[in-house]
């Protein structure tokens, strides 16, 4: 037969999930391995192509207020 569980308050579920996120940070910059050629290829591109292009955002000048 199964327990009921008791319910993690709040502030511990996230101190929980921080904890396990810094974790995972430490573990995965260790374990870095390099891109493979064809994507750090198409990433250079895509970098190339975004310098390239015009920004689609709309300058906010002090007469428009």
């Amino acid at each position: 037969m199964l327990k009921q569980v008791d319910r993690i308050d709040p502030i511990h579920s996230r101190a929980i999930s921080a904890e396990i996120a810094e974790r995972l940070r430490i573990s995965l910059s260790k374990d870095q391995s390099p891109l493979p050629t064809l994507l750090r290829q198409r990433l250079d591109q895509l970098r190339e192509m975004e310098e390239q292009s015009p920004s689609i955002v709309p300058s906010m000048r002090n007469d428009n207020f």
